[in-house]
C-alpha cells in the first residue's frame, strides 16, 4: 500500500507528463486554469530548465494562491531554492527560514535547516574580513547536527563547520603575525593562545604553536621556548618546521648552559 508521500509522487508524476504533453501541442499554456499540482509541475519544470528567475516568480504565486494546500511547502521549498540557484542568499535564508516558521511539519525543513548554512557558508568572506556569516553558518550546522543527528547531511554539516572553524583560525592567526613581525612579541603570543585554545583543530594551531615558540625565544625566555619548540616538534613531527625547531632548541640549550656557566663563574 502506497503512503501518501508516494502517492503525492505518483500522482505528481502523471500530471507533469500531461502537462509537458500539453505544452508540447500548445505554444501557451493557460496558468489560470491549473490547478495547484499541475501549477506547480509547471514552476517545478522552469526550476529544472534553469530558469530560476521565473520559477522563482511561479512559486510566489502557488504560496499566495493555494495557500492551505498541501503543494504549498513544496513550493516553498523551492521559491527558496531558486533564489539560492541565483547566488540570492540572504533572500534564500529568508524563504527557507519561512518554511521552517510556517511548515514545521514539512519533510523539507531538514534541507531547509541545512540549506540556511549553506547559504551563510556561501557568504563568508576570506578571513582577513568581517566573519559575521562564518559565525552564523557555524552556529547553523551546530543546530542542523543537533537536530537531526542521523540525518544523511550531518557529515556535510560537520565537514562544513571545520572549514569554517580553519577560516576564524587562520583570521586570528592571521592578526599575530602582523604583531609578531613589528616586534610585539607579548601581543602576538597572546593571539597564538587564542588561536592554540579555541582552534586547537585547525591548520592554524601548528603555525601558532611554531611561533609562539618563537616570540618566547626573541623574548628571551629560553625555558619556555623549548618546552613550547619541544611541544610543537612531538604534535607536529611531519610539519615543515620541524628541522628549524630542532635547530632553535639547540641554540637555545647552548645559550642556558652559557648562562648557567657564566652564572657559576660568578659566584
Amino acid at each position: 500500500m502506497m503512503g501518501y508521500a508516494s502517492v503525492k509522487r505518483w500522482s505528481r508524476g502523471i500530471l507533469v507528463g500531461l502537462l509537458i504533453w500539453a505544452l508540447g501541442c500548445s505554444p501557451k499554456i493557460n496558468k489560470q486554469a491549473l490547478g495547484p499540482d499541475e501549477y506547480f509541475e509547471y514552476a517545478k519544470k522552469k526550476f529544472d530548465d534553469g530558469d530560476y528567475f521565473e520559477a522563482a516568480t511561479e512559486f510566489t504565486v502557488i504560496v499566495l494562491k493555494f495557500s492551505g494546500n498541501p503543494v504549498v511547502d513544496d513550493a516553498q521549498y523551492y521559491l527558496a531554492e531558486s533564489h539560492f540557484k541565483m547566488k540570492e542568499y540572504l533572500v534564500a535564508i529568508a524563504e527557507y527560514e519561512k518554511l521552517v516558521q510556517d511548515y514545521p511539519e514539512s519533510p523539507y525543513v531538514p534541507l531547509a535547516q541545512f540549506k540556511i548554512g549553506m547559504s551563510y557558508h556561501k557568504l563568508s568572506l576570506r578571513p582577513e574580513l568581517d566573519q559575521e556569516y562564518t559565525l552564523k553558518a557555524i552556529r547553523q550546522f551546530q543546530r542542523f547536527i543537533e537536530e537531526y543527528p542521523y540525518h544523511e547531511l550531518k557529515s556535510n554539516a560537520e565537514k562544513f563547520i571545520q572549514e569554517l572553524r580553519a577560516k576564524l583560525g587562520k583570521k586570528k592567526l592571521m592578526a599575530a603575525e602582523i604583531y609578531r613581525k613589528m616586534g610585539h612579541y607579548p601581543a602576538a603570543i597572546i593571539y597564538y593562545d587564542i588561536v592554540l585554545e579555541e582552534y586547537y583543530d585547525t591548520p592554524a594551531a601548528a603555525e601558532a604553536l611554531y611561533w609562539k615558540a618563537e616570540c618566547q625565544y626573541q623574548l628571551h625566555q629560553y625555558e619556555e621556548a623549548r618546552a613550547t619548540f619541544t611541544a610543537f616538534i612531538e604534535k607536529y613531527s611531519q610539519h615543515k618546521r620541524v628541522k628549524k625547531a630542532r635547530e632553535r632548541i639547540e641554540q637555545i640549550t647552548n645559550l642556558i648552559a652559557a648562562r648557567e656557566k657564566k652564572e657559576a663563574e660568578g659566584q
